[in-house]
C-alpha cells in the first residue's frame, strides 16, 4: 500500500480518458501499474476498476450503441477468456509485462497503417476480434486494444464506437472477473488497493465524460494512439531495467 501516492494519479488520469473516450482505462492503468505491483494483483484490480467505470457510463451507451457487433464481440470474448486465464497463472510475471507492452506496440502500428474505416465487416471478424479481446481481458487486462483496432476499423460513427466499446467491456470484463474470483484465493491487498483507487477512478470518469458531452472527437486515433505508445514504451523499459 506504500506505492498508493504513485498509483491514485495514474487511475485518475486514466478515468479521465476513459470517460472521454470510452477506453483507455485498462490499457493505461495495467501498465501504469505494473510498474508497481504484479500482473495476478494488478490485473484483478484493473478490471474491477474499469467495471464500475462502465457501468457508470452503461445509460448514455445503451441509447448509442450497435447491438449486432456488441453480441459478436461478447460471443467472441466468452472463448477467450478461459484461454487468457491459463496464460496469466502459467507465464513468469516479467515476461507477461513484456508480452503486454509488445503487444499494445504492435497494434498501435496496425492502427497507424490502417488509414480509413472498412467496409468489409463480417460476424467472422468481429467474433475473431472478441476472442483475442478475452484473452488480453483475462491474461492481462488489455483487451481494450484489441476491440479498438477493430472499432477504429469499422464504418460505425464516434458515438456508435464509444458505446459500443462499453458495453462490450461491462460483459467482458464482469466475465473475466468471475474467472478470477473462481480461480484464485481471496487477497485482502486487491481489496485495500480497490477501496482506494475507486475514488480517484471515478472523478476522473465523470471528468472525462463532462468533456465528452462538450465536445466529442471527430476521431479517436489522435487520443489513442500516443497513449498507448506512451504507456507502453514506459512499460518496456522499466520491465527489462528491473530483469
Amino acid at each position: 500500500m506504500e506505492n498508493l501516492a504513485y498509483l491514485i494519479p495514474i487511475v485518475f488520469f486514466a478515468g479521465i480518458i476513459r470517460g472521454y473516450s470510452g477506453f483507455g482505462f485498462a490499457v493505461i492503468a495495467v501498465v501504469g501499474l505494473n510498474l508497481f505491483l504484479d500482473p495476478v494483483k494488478s490485473v484483478p484490480i484493473v478490471l474491477a476498476l474499469d467495471f464500475i467505470c462502465s457501468i457508470t457510463l452503461i445509460r448514455e451507451a445503451v441509447k448509442h450503441a450497435h447491438f449486432s457487433t456488441f453480441k459478436a464481440l461478447v460471443t467472441g470474448s466468452i472463448v477467450g477468456i478461459p484461454i487468457g486465464l491459463l496464460l496469466l497463472y502459467f507465464l513468469p510475471a516479467t515476461w507477461l509485462k513484456l508480452f503486454i507492452c509488445s503487444f499494445v506496440l504492435v497494434l498501435v502500428l496496425l492502427l497507424i497503417k490502417k488509414a480509413k474505416a472498412s467496409q468489409n465487416d463480417s460476424f467472422a471478424k468481429k467474433f475473431i476480434t472478441g476472442v483475442a479481446s478475452g484473452v488480453g481481458t483475462s491474461s492481462a487486462s488489455i483487451g481494450g486494444p484489441m476491440v479498438l483496432y477493430y472499432i477504429l476499423s469499422s464504418p460505425l460513427d464516434v458515438r456508435s464506437q464509444r458505446a459500443t466499446m462499453i458495453l462490450f467491456f461491462i460483459a467482458s470484463e464482469f466475465a473475466a472477473l468471475i474467472g478470477l474470483a473462481l480461480s484464485q484465493p481471496s487477497n485482502d491487498d486487491i481489496y485495500l488497493y480497490l477501496a482506494s483507487l475507486l475514488i480517484p477512478t471515478l472523478i476522473g470518469v465523470k471528468i472525462g465524460q463532462f468533456f465528452f458531452n462538450k465536445k466529442p472527437p471527430a476521431s479517436f486515433k489522435a487520443i489513442s494512439l500516443p497513449l498507448m505508445v506512451i504507456v507502453a514504451v514506459v512499460g518496456f523499459v522499466k520491465t527489462l531495467s528491473a530483469m
